[in-house]
C-alpha cells in the first residue's frame, strides 16, 4: 500500500531533529530517537527521509548557511562603524540587530550548525567561520588603524578572542530561553570581546 505523505508529519520530524541534532549532535542522535521526540513510528521518518543525512540537509540548508554567513559579514562591519561613528550606537540597531534576531530566532539551527555538525559537510563550518571572522576584522583594522602592523602573534590573538566569542554565542544560546536574556547575554559578551579586542590593536600599535 501506498502511504500518503502529510506535511505535518513531515514538520514534525524535522523539529524533532532539530532538538536532538543541537542536544546530542548529528552523530549522537538516531533515527529512532528523532522517531520518538517526533511521536511517531521508527518506520515513519524513512517515509519522509531515506536516512539521517537526508534529514540533516532539510534541516540545515544551504540557504541558511548562506544568510547566516552574509549577516555576520553585515554584523561587524556595522560595529566597525559604530565604533567609528557613535558610541551610542545600540547592539540592536541596524545589521547587529537584524544578526541578532536571526539568531533567536534559528538558535538550534545556529548551535547545530557552529558547535554539533561532527561527520556532515558542515563539521569544519565552525573553524572556518572564525578564520573568515579574523580575516574580515583585519581587513577593517587596515582601513580603521594602518599604522598597525598585522603581525603572526596579533592575527594568532584576534583568531582566538573571535574563537572565544563564537562560543559564548552558542552556550548563551543553549543556556537561556528567553529571547530578553539571550539579547542581554549577547550586550554584554559583545561589550566584552570588542573592548578585548580593541585592547589587543591598543598593545599592537604600542609594539613599534
Amino acid at each position: 500500500m501506498v502511504q500518503i505523505r502529510k506535511e505535518t508529519v513531515r514538520v514534525r520530524i524535522e523539529i524533532a531533529a532539530e532538538a536532538l541534532f543541537a542536544q546530542s549532535g548529528f552523530r549522537k542522535a538516531t533515527i529512532k530517537a528523532i522517531a520518538q521526540e517526533a511521536n511517531i513510528a521508527t518506520g515513519n521518518v524513512y517515509t519522509y527521509y531515506p536516512n539521517k543525512m537526508t534529514l540533516y540537509k532539510a534541516v540545515i540548508t544551504p540557504e541558511f548557511v548562506e544568510e547566516f554567513s552574509r549577516l555576520t559579514r553585515n554584523r561587524i562591519n556595522a560595529f566597525a562603524l559604530s565604533q567609528s561613528n557613535s558610541h551610542t550606537h545600540s547592539y540592536m540597531e541596524d545589521e547587529a540587530g537584524e544578526f541578532l534576531h536571526f539568531l533567536i530566532e534559528n538558535k538550534l539551527k545556529v548551535i547545530i550548525l557552529l558547535a554539533r555538525s561532527a561527520g556532515t559537510e558542515y563539521e569544519d563550518f565552525g573553524r572556518k567561520y572564525v578564520q573568515d571572522m579574523t580575516t574580515q576584522a583585519i581587513e577593517l583594522i587596515c582601513e580603521q588603524s594602518p599604522q598597525v602592523e598585522i603581525s603572526p602573534l596579533l592575527r594568532f590573538m584576534l583568531e582566538k578572542a573571535l574563537a572565544d566569542s563564537v562560543r559564548g554565542m552558542v552556550s548563551s544560546l543553549e543556556h537561556f530561553k528567553d529571547e530578553e536574556l539571550i539579547l542581554k547575554a549577547f550586550a554584554a559578551g559583545t561589550a566584552y570581546h570588542l573592548g578585548g579586542i580593541a585592547a589587543l590593536i591598543g598593545w599592537a600599535d604600542r609594539q613599534k
